[in-house]
């Protein structure tokens, strides 16, 4: 793996595709860069900002980023670092599965809703063991499904207020900051994120959490504490649910997060 492509962990791979957990840096800039082999990425922790040929496009929550080889964009990774699942794939598979008529000769994003859910849930599989055969069946019916559709539009502006909060405010005290009730918050923020609330806060404290085991000699109670998890156990479950690794396992082989050795 280069130095402009971060940290990566191969996950599995087929006759059709290869796919690796790549980290990159917080504060990190890619400039300009073209992939020889088309690629999704499916995002995990962190955030960061792309800019292509289709303008610029901001991802920190559940979502899916399609590149056909030799398209070039440019990223500039958040203060929360990048973890993201990437699916090279064989251009013989790709178009012998999908088709020449499937919509993807240019790069494509999937930002939140089901989306952005389905995205997710296709991360966790290439993370959690599934079988290759079996994730790139996943993949393959994730790009056949959102091929066909077109990418998610333009979120409402209140979504943006509350991108510093989720992690520390209760749906009540947003529902009463917008003026809105709290089932129709909760409901909202779900159709747009592709994420609940409690999942954002969760996906908040892992990333703080694996950012304090990568620069801190504290133990992983304290880290727990820190983070803002119940225990050492309920931070353990967290772990396992969006990177399929513990915390101690993440200790001795640092995700790449921060940059640090």
């Amino acid at each position: 793996m280069s130095d402009n492509q971060g940290s990566a962990r191969r996950l599995g791979a087929s006759n059709g595709a290869i796919a690796s957990l790549t980290a990159l840096s917080a504060g990190r800039r890619l400039d300009e860069h073209t992939h020889d082999h088309a690629y999704l990425s499916l995002y995990v922790l962190g955030s960061y900002r792309e800019a292509g040929e289709e303008g610029e496009t901001v991802i920190d929550g559940p979502a899916a980023a399609f590149h056909p080889a030799g398209s070039a964009h440019a990223d500039a990774i958040g203060a929360r670092g990048l973890a993201t699942v990437i699916v090279e794939f064989d251009p013989a598979w790709l178009t012998q599965r999908l088709g020449p008529w499937a919509r993807l000769d240019r790069s494509r994003y999937w930002c939140g809703g089901g989306a952005g859910r389905t995205a997710a849930q296709l991360a966790r599989a290439w993370l959690g063991g599934a079988t290759p055969s079996r994730c790139c069946t996943m993949t393959e019916a994730f790009l056949q499904s959102a091929s066909r559709h077109e990418e998610t539009g333009c979120a409402p502006a209140w979504l943006d207020r509350l991108s510093d909060k989720d992690d520390a405010t209760d749906p009540d005290m947003l529902a009463e900051q917008l003026g809105v009730s709290r089932a129709w918050l909760v409901r909202a923020y779900r159709h747009w994120r592709g994420e609940g609330l409690d999942e954002a806060r969760r996906r908040r404290r892992v990333e703080t959490a694996a950012r304090l085991i990568e620069t801190s000699k504290a133990g992983l109670a304290e880290i727990a504490a820190e983070a803002g998890f119940c225990d050492q156990s309920h931070m353990n479950r967290a772990f396992r649910h969006l990177l399929a690794r513990t915390p101690a396992a993440l200790r001795t082989s640092h995700l790449g997060l921060t940059g640090a050795a």
